[in-house]
């Protein structure tokens, strides 16, 4: 354990890992989405979490393990509480991969969370480092992501199998493609009111249009939603109301046929299943189905508590409820706890991003347990509290 934390703390090796985390974090997806494209073999997405779980031990490794936030210790301790509690109580009856799925599953919650202990380490320069990296990984993504849609390149789809359409270009999972984009364009657009340059403001254009092409009902939600903010927040400025319009309009103009696919597979399952299975992309018949009578007949204390054993086989894959059927009251209670914090003294924009995005699960699980999209966001708002700092 010296033997590794001397050569991380090694000062080349310590800001590698600093300044490139989630670069790491995203090359590492892409590589993998490459492989399982190419050979088929699902088994490396069990990987995927391994390797997050090494880059951000290294992290902490460089910040030293007792430099950390208190404020986050009380939600961390006891999702690990609620966990330990539902795996042991149940050790008996949970097969082999149960205890894996829920293994996976429990260290994606959580990894998000111990970073976030040690995220007040992280000073602007660090920061604005990540930052960059990532918005130039994402715009280099959207690029090929367009290549993608142009030329029907197979392995820059948003859905491996099925034949849906959608691009996400070197992201992994469609899951988290729409929670990722909205999140930079929030960042994005946070720039370029900082700074109205020509680079600011082709990046965030590109990132806006191209994430059209991702071809999900999440991120048209959240593509709505922004451009709504975006006209109240400009509200008084009439040339900015004029250029917000005129972007829209111009993205329905340049992606009609995709945004026409995505109207007609809506269509379709409407008049098939009905408003909700369309709007929810048929959660609602997962909630029917496996999630409400198992957790009605399986309601003991402990249970509502500490949540339920058999998390994969009656899941819905919306948040609120994901969250209740693995850790409990006590895992509910817990995220509350936890966002309220890391709202605490943020800004407006702040605000609209985290709470667009908690809106947004019900549309897609997976937020929450997402390192990816937990750690970016979590960066991202401390990039923005940075600034807002010194501009104060």
């Amino acid at each position: 354990m010296s033997f590794i934390r001397k050569h991380i703390e090694n000062n080349s090796l310590k800001q590698f890992f600093l300044n490139n985390l989630l670069i790491l974090f995203l090359g590492y997806d892409f590589l993998i989405k490459i492989i399982v494209h190419y050979t088929q073999i699902s088994l490396f997405y069990n990987y995927v979490i391994v390797f997050k779980v090494i880059i951000v031990f290294a992290v902490i490794l460089g910040f030293g393990l007792k430099n950390i936030n208190k404020s986050y210790i009380f939600s961390l301790s006891s999702l690990i509480l609620a966990y330990a509690i539902t795996q042991v109580v149940n050790y008996k009856d949970l097969s082999l991969d149960d205890i894996q799925f829920n293994g996976y599953y429990f260290l994606s919650s959580v990894i998000p969370i111990v970073f976030l202990l040690y995220c007040h380490n992280y000073n602007l320069n660090i920061t604005k480092t990540q930052i960059n990296k990532v918005v130039w990984f994402l715009v280099i993504s959207s690029c090929f992501l367009l290549v993608g849609y142009l030329f029907q390149i197979e392995v820059f789809r948003s859905y491996f199998r099925g034949g849906r359409f959608g691009y996400s270009g070197f992201l992994l999972y469609h899951h988290e493609a729409g929670f990722i984009y909205f999140i930079i364009i929030n960042l994005l657009y946070y720039k370029l009111k900082k700074n109205k340059n020509n680079t600011n403001i082709t990046l965030f254009l590109i990132v806006l249009f191209l994430s059209l092409l991702v071809g999900t009902k999440k991120t048209l939600f959240f593509n709505i939603i922004f451009f709504c903010y975006l006209f109240v927040d400009n509200i008084k400025n009439r040339k900015a109301v004029f250029l917000t319009t005129i972007t829209a309009v111009l993205g329905l103009l340049l992606f009609n046929k995709s945004l026409l696919k995505f109207y007609n597979l809506f269509k379709e399952i409407y008049e098939k299943d009905g408003f909700w299975s369309s709007f929810l992309s048929f959660r609602n018949i997962l909630f029917n189905e496996r999630f409400y009578p198992y957790v009605t007949e399986n309601n003991s204390i402990i249970n509502i508590i500490f949540g339920w054993p058999f998390f994969n086989n009656h899941r819905t894959e919306m948040e609120i409820f994901d969250v209740l059927l693995f850790f409990g009251l006590v895992g509910l209670i817990s995220y509350i706890i936890l966002f309220v914090k890391i709202l605490k003294g943020k800004n407006k924009l702040s605000y609209f991003l985290v709470l667009t995005l908690l809106i947004g699960t019900v549309f897609s699980g997976n937020l929450l347990a997402s390192v990816n999209v937990m750690i970016l966001l979590f960066i991202t708002l401390k990039y923005i509290n940075l600034q807002e700092t010194i501009k104060h």
